[in-house]
């Protein structure tokens, strides 16, 4: 699955390279063929053009496979999503900043649980450098009523205060049907609600803040997860949480307020995906592979985000069956986790569990109640 801000990086050996968010498949397939900014980039990019051309502007969620009855009552569920992150981003961005307050020194534990009371599953903390951010916009931005493409993003902020929000599993469980892009379109809106609370309480007490959502990204979220010690990069290329596994999506708030940071965390997910592959395995379209890659000094796997879209265009949703494949997503106890690490029968016996129960993969058949429908 293509998280909405996965990003195409380059480094090569200790060379570092700012994110560009016009590498990112949404930023490429959204350009209009003949424009300036369509053909300055595949002049750059040439080797890409033939795989984004049968993919652009493509509205996948008209080929889900559903009825025009079921679209009809069903899509309107989504369809306020991109308004109301408009309007949570526009009174943030309105919102002046007050006086500053002073707050205690280890205001950081305060922060974590004021997220968490804002709606975030978990938290950490991490430090803004001139590599966290995207070099250019890539032109996602038009549900906000501007367009940012080819615009120089601004490293404004010292300290990103990253957190999760988990989706509904029993949603996610019936991927790649209609109910995962519920699950995901829900946690979405919950990030930018959550990230927007946040900005405001935090103009509120004397500090600038700007809140990353699905309309608006001023950096990739996957690594700034990572360092804030949220969870390990799996070989899906999404953050796996320990709790929640990859059944999650992220947010951040960009602030200027000094907060402790968090350290990333290792407790043997590389070598566990290695030895699982069950996202690589169930993945329809072939997207996911095993190969590695260091990014900026990050682990990531070689991953073709082209034929992950197609699988998009294909179901009509997000598809979501990587995520719905990891056992961490459908859990794995605390105990055996704290034990996992450099101990491959621990990882075997935990695989052997998820197996027993739930199969290669956890699908559950039959729509949900929110999409059951008896017209008789």
């Amino acid at each position: 699955m293509i998280s909405k801000f996965r990003c195409v990086i380059i480094c090569i050996g200790d060379y570092m390279k700012k994110y560009d968010e016009r590498n990112t498949l949404f930023s490429r397939v959204s350009l209009n063929k003949g424009t300036k900014e369509y053909n300055d980039y595949y002049i750059e990019n040439d080797n890409q053009k033939e795989l984004d051309d049968p993919l652009r502007n493509l509205p996948f969620r008209d080929n889900l496979k559903k009825d025009q009855d079921f679209k009809n009552i069903f899509f309107p569920l989504i369809e306020s999503n991109k308004v109301l992150i408009k309007d949570l981003y526009e009174r943030v961005e309105k919102t002046s900043i007050k006086p500053k307050v002073k707050v205690p020194k280890d205001f950081t534990n305060n922060i974590k649980e004021i997220t968490k009371y804002f709606g975030a599953t978990s938290v950490g903390i991490t430090k803004l450098n001139d590599f966290s951010y995207y070099e250019r916009g890539g032109g996602l931005t038009d549900a906000l009523g501007f367009n940012n493409y080819n615009e120089k993003i601004r490293n404004a902020y010292s300290t990103a205060i990253v957190y999760t929000i988990k989706m509904d599993k029993e949603m996610i469980n019936r991927a790649p049907f209609y109910e995962e892009l519920l699950a995901t379109e829900n946690a979405y809106y919950k990030v930018a609600n959550t990230g927007a609370r946040l900005a405001l309480y935090l103009k509120s007490i004397g500090y600038d803040a700007f809140f990353n959502n699905s309309e608006y990204y001023l950096a990739p979220l996957v690594p700034l997860a990572y360092d804030a010690g949220l969870g390990e990069i799996g070989m899906c290329n999404h953050l796996v949480t320990m709790e929640n596994g990859n059944n999650v999506r992220l947010g951040a708030v960009f602030t200027n307020l000094d907060l402790e940071t968090d350290e990333p965390i290792d407790f043997g997910l590389n070598s566990f995906c290695k030895r699982c592959s069950l996202c690589m395995m169930n993945c329809p379209s072939k997207a996911i592979t095993h190969k590695e890659r260091i990014v900026n000094g990050k682990k990531f796997f070689k991953f073709t985000d082209t034929r992950c879209y197609k699988m998009w265009t294909s179901s009509g949703t997000d598809c979501g069956i990587c995520i719905e494949s990891c056992p961490f997503t459908q859990g794995v106890s605390l105990e055996d986790i704290k034990r996992m690490k450099n101990n491959q029968d621990v990882m075997d016996d935990i695989l052997a569990k998820h197996i027993i129960k739930n199969g290669r993969r956890k699908f559950t058949k039959g729509d949900l109640p929110i999409v059951r429908r008896n017209f008789e």
